[in-house]
């Protein structure tokens, strides 16, 4: 397991789609920013909080979160290579393997784009204390750059989320596209079914850190990443079924 881990790692990190990951992430900030951060004495903390409540942004940091990893059973699959690998590792190790590094990549390839771009600016505009309308503004007001890493962490974990369910839809059709894809279209989907329920499952107001709780900006963090983690893990159990099922049906 553990080498296996190791090489998978390996397999996302050490890749120029990690790479290219990144500078677009870092790239497509700016473009989604650039118009709030012309004016004097614009407020870094308050482009970034702009910039990530933005839809077409939401949609595209989903896109470039799956780039690194997504598409990884597809290759496997397709190329045949699986079949060694199960036959050494195991299909459950194979599965949560794949799960684990997805999420770190994805995950990481997010945030670091978007902490990088948010340290870029502040060199230009400095972080300064914000007042926001919920729960998070004593943090805000108190400490501006803890704000930025938890409304961009949560985010992040949210576009890693849809990144998960892209890779488990890839277990079921092995096709590049459909691993690509299926995070946008279900991800839109799902977050339209859900406006109309109560925040604490909407997941529009998740993504973007809207108070759950009123008065606990601790808890409404811990109950978001609670829910995000929560679907990664159901979609990683239904990731290691299907690859079960599709290796054992091939290896008869």
């Amino acid at each position: 397991m553990k080498s296996l881990f190791v090489s998978s790692l390996k397999r996302a990190f050490v890749s120029k789609w990690y790479i290219a990951s990144i500078i677009t992430t870092v790239f497509m900030c700016y473009v989604s920013s650039r118009e709030y951060i012309d004016g004097i004495g614009t407020n870094s903390v308050y482009t970034i909080d702009l910039m990530i409540h933005l839809g077409m942004f939401k949609k595209v940091m989903v896109f470039f979160s799956s780039i690194p990893f997504v598409t990884v059973y597809c290759q496997d699959c397709n190329s045949g290579y699986i079949k060694s690998i199960i036959v050494r590792s195991g299909e459950r190790n194979y599965a949560w393997s794949n799960v684990v590094v997805c999420a770190l990549s994805g995950f990481t390839s997010i945030f670091v784009g978007i902490m990088t771009y948010f340290g870029m600016v502040s060199f230009f505009c400095p972080p300064q204390p914000y007042e926001t309308p919920d729960v998070y503004s004593y943090i805000a007001l108190n400490s501006p750059i803890l704000y930025v890493f938890l409304i961009v962490s949560v985010f992040s974990l949210y576009a890693t989320m849809w990144t998960i369910v892209g890779l488990t839809f890839s277990s079921v059709l092995p096709d590049n596209y459909v691993a690509l894809g299926s995070p946008l279209i279900f991800g839109y989907l799902l977050e339209e079914m859900t406006l109309g329920l109560p925040p604490y499952l909407n997941l529009y107001n998740l993504s973007h850190c809207f108070a759950v709780f009123d008065k606990s900006p601790l808890l409404n963090c811990f109950y978001t990443i609670g829910v995000f983690i929560l679907i990664m893990a159901i979609s990683g159990c239904i990731f290691s079924h299907f690859v079960k099922r599709r290796s054992r049906n091939e290896m008869v």
